[in-house]
């Protein structure tokens, strides 16, 4: 449960509810990538996840579903097999924004093509990111607190594709899956509002001051970092970061901070 400042109960000024305020907001997706022959795979999208995901019944679902060339069907003047017959590699159609915390499964503008191996290492990064959301949940229901602390979590697809540059055409099927996706996360602290219900405040989350957090306040636990991103530009380590990405990053998305949690690291398809 989250709670929002409450004047009228002067023994107890932080007003509790049981029920899920913070969950997300200000998620954004971006165009579908340009990759050769089609518009096709996700390019970034990103939102701001709440301590109230943690809640029991707040993860969603929202299982992959979409469909077309090339993942399922042959896209004229494109591969001669599609994602879905590649023999080489197992491929998923991975979430940029996990549909647990409510990206988007039924269109490309949140999905792109990863290895078996690549997705496994992005689902490494996401429990960390879980653990940061039950750190969180476990300070707000710890005391009075004043202030939510959120995560902005940001994914962009590679310019480059997952191809060979000597055989990258329209033909290749891996022309049409991102290299890398980077996966850039910040801890973020949003100003409770004051007097008003929780409808109100769950629905004016996008609203309330937003800033960077320079240091965690005492009594939030840090969760550890998994020892597979501990020093890790990229995973797997030994992949070469920093190549252009797709997509802006929004205005609010504050710098890192010095808090031993915000960072970034990027997933190569293997």
């Amino acid at each position: 449960m989250s709670r929002i400042v409450y004047t009228g109960a002067p023994i107890n000024p932080r007003w509790s509810t049981n029920q899920p305020i913070f969950v997300a907001t200000q998620y954004r997706t971006g165009p579908v990538a340009v990759r050769q022959a089609a518009n096709f795979g996700a390019a970034s999208a990103t939102a701001v996840l709440g301590l109230d995901l943690i809640m029991p019944g707040q993860q969603g679902n929202n299982v992959p579903t979409a469909i077309g060339a090339p993942w399922n069907q042959l896209l004229p003047d494109g591969p001669q097999l599609m994602f879905t017959q590649d023999n080489l590699n197992t491929w998923i159609r991975a979430h940029l924004i996990n549909g647990r915390w409510g990206g988007a499964g039924n269109g490309w503008q949140n999905l792109v093509p990863m290895t078996a191996p690549a997705y496994a290492n992005q689902a490494t990064v996401e429990a960390y990111m879980d653990a940061f959301l039950a750190a969180s949940y476990q300070y707000e229901t710890s005391g009075q607190r004043d202030a939510w602390y959120g995560l902005y979590y940001c994914v962009q697809s590679s310019e480059s594709p997952f191809s060979d540059a000597a055989t990258t055409n329209k033909q290749n099927l891996y022309a049409y899956a991102p290299e890398f996706i980077r996966i850039l996360w910040r801890a973020v602290r949003i100003l409770k509002p004051v007097n008003v219900s929780t409808a109100t405040a769950a629905a004016n989350l996008g609203t309330y001051p937003m800033s960077a957090v320079a240091a965690f306040p005492v009594g939030f636990v840090m969760p550890p970092l998994p020892k597979a991103m501990n020093g890790a530009a990229t995973l797997p380590q030994g992949k070469v970061a920093g190549g252009a990405v797709l997509g802006a990053l929004p205005g609010n998305v504050p710098a890192a901070q010095a808090n031993g949690f915000d960072g970034e690291i990027e997933i190569h398809q293997i």
